[in-house]
């Protein structure tokens, strides 16, 4: 007998995870070991690197191997059949001049015509296939070929005058067109000779189309992690034989001082509640609040998982080693952080701070590091996929958010035996960090108590600093596998 599916809704595996994707990697890595049900991710981003992104993930231990994926423009294009076929040759022509350039990365390409203007842009990756094509006419860029992973066509884009696309053509990897895409909406989809025989008004009916052709008659459980991307589809007519799970990844609230405005990510889920068979939260305050403010009743309180760290008491901290990871966006108050560790310097000088993570901050955070006389205390590391090491190694994981719906961050760290000191906010921090037992918590914004409370704990002794670190491994009990499978089996059966 075939295991029952769970379908995760998402919208692109990237070159980095997000909180929302690696959570639920997590919880699917989860479904593998200990629950009879087969977690299969689905994707709707067009992305030619999606299937390179998600192998990485699987050669890393982030996802298990027996996990698929399926993204709906390579479910159309046969993408992966491409795997033994040759890439796309390019034909030299004499007519034409060259000009060839090679860097540590990339290879570019420039084709000129008899009257020395630019007719095309070749740029290939470091593997030395085709990543894009790019064709000028009266040096305007009119049109733009896009190549697979494995060097074959995969779409080709017409562009305005200012080179936004107006229009999209996919491909096989045999060369057959199988969607038009407009950016007004409609989509074309192309039957097996490459004639339309289905057109569709806007995304959410080729959404909609997707899953129908990937679930069929079978009744999986779905289980929607993005969902201002997915919600409609079931909101409306159900128009698919599935269980609904709606995941309710951040806070239910926008506005963090009054809780009045609706997360507009979360905006169909509050309008039309029982269109979904349960609406998951990770805490249980959200749950609290949500049935007080809203009184729905068919929520369910599952956090997510975690691993607790082996042979603890060989990961020696580095003394006054904080760390910090996550996304650098403004909502993450990095900036804070670096406030608070001025503070700290003037009482412990080598104190250092370790940033993981990457995003749009980055640059106004180097800048306030050179302002601050940082740059002997602060380095940035980047993203990395795996992190259990760098908290093992740190006396303290430092938490800077407004409002979260869980911060897995908190529990990795906790589950690594490093303790926490954070802003008091709800969600999850207010569960999880204990005062004088496992971390500390502070008022919003108490930069000054922040730092304080930093300083004491990296005074003490290695011997109270140890009875945080077994306190945090306690905490993160808790949240195991095992004890947070239970109650998605719960769940789940109570779907059949």
């Amino acid at each position: 007998m075939e295991k029952r599916k769970a379908y995760f809704l998402h919208s692109n595996i990237g070159q980095h995870l997000t909180g929302i994707e690696k959570s639920a990697m997590k919880r699917g890595n989860m479904f593998v070991k200990y629950l009879d049900v087969e977690p299969v991710f689905v994707t709707v981003n067009k992305n030619v690197n999606i299937h390179t992104n998600w192998e990485r993930y699987v050669e890393n231990g982030i996802v298990d191997p027996d996990i698929s994926m399926i993204n709906l423009f390579e479910f159309f294009q046969r993408s992966e059949e491409g795997k033994n076929m040759p890439p796309f040759q390019i034909k030299k022509e004499q007519t034409y001049g060259y000009e060839d350039e090679k860097s540590a990365e990339k290879r570019h390409i420039r084709i000129f015509d008899a009257n020395n203007k630019l007719v095309k842009y070749m740029v290939f990756r470091s593997n030395e296939l085709l990543d894009y094509i790019n064709y000028f006419h009266n040096g305007k860029k009119i049109v733009r070929d896009r190549f697979n992973r494995f060097g074959q066509l995969s779409h080709t884009e017409y562009l305005h005058d200012d080179n936004t696309v107006y229009m999209t053509e996919y491909f096989d990897v045999y060369g057959k067109r199988v969607i038009v895409k407009y950016d007004d909406g409609p989509y074309l989809i192309s039957d097996g000779n490459a004639v339309f025989q289905t057109v569709l008004p806007d995304e959410q009916a080729l959404i909609l189309y997707f899953l129908k052709e990937i679930i069929g008659q079978e009744e999986p459980i779905v289980i929607i992690d993005r969902n201002k991307r997915y919600s409609p589809i079931f909101t409306g007519q159900n128009q698919l034989n599935v269980k609904t799970i709606s995941m309710i990844h951040s806070t239910y609230f926008s506005n963090t001082a009054f809780r009045s405005k609706i997360n507009k990510n979360y905006l169909e889920v509050f309008n039309s509640p029982y269109s979904f068979d349960n609406i998951v939260v990770l805490t249980n305050n959200q749950k609290q609040d949500i049935e007080k403010r809203f009184g729905f009743n068919n929520l369910a309180v599952i956090p997510h998982p975690c691993k607790i760290t082996d042979k603890l008491d060989q990961k020696k901290p580095k003394t006054n080693k904080l760390v910090s990871v996550g996304r650098l966006a403004p909502e993450k108050n990095i900036n804070h952080l670096l406030e608070v560790l001025s503070l700290v310097k003037q009482h412990i000088p080598e104190v250092i701070l370790e940033i993981y993570g990457s995003g749009k901050e980055l640059q106004n955070l180097k800048k306030l590091v050179q302002k601050l006389d940082l740059k002997n205390n602060v380095t940035f590391k980047g993203y990395v996929d795996n992190v259990e090491d760098v908290y093992a190694s740190s006396d303290l994981f430092l938490f800077a958010g407004q409002a979260e719906g869980f911060t897995m961050s908190v529990l990795e760290s906790l589950a690594c035996g490093c303790p926490v000191g954070s802003y008091n906010v709800r969600y999850g921090v207010d569960e999880m960090v204990q005062e004088e037992k496992n971390g500390f918590l502070v008022d919003f914004g108490d930069k000054e108590s922040f730092a304080e409370k930093i300083v004491t704990y990296l005074n003490q002794t290695d011997e109270e600093k140890q009875y945080y670190r077994q306190a945090a491994i306690r905490t993160a009990a808790h949240y195991t596998e095992e004890k947070v499978a239970d109650k998605w089996q719960q769940l789940i059966s109570s779907l059949s």
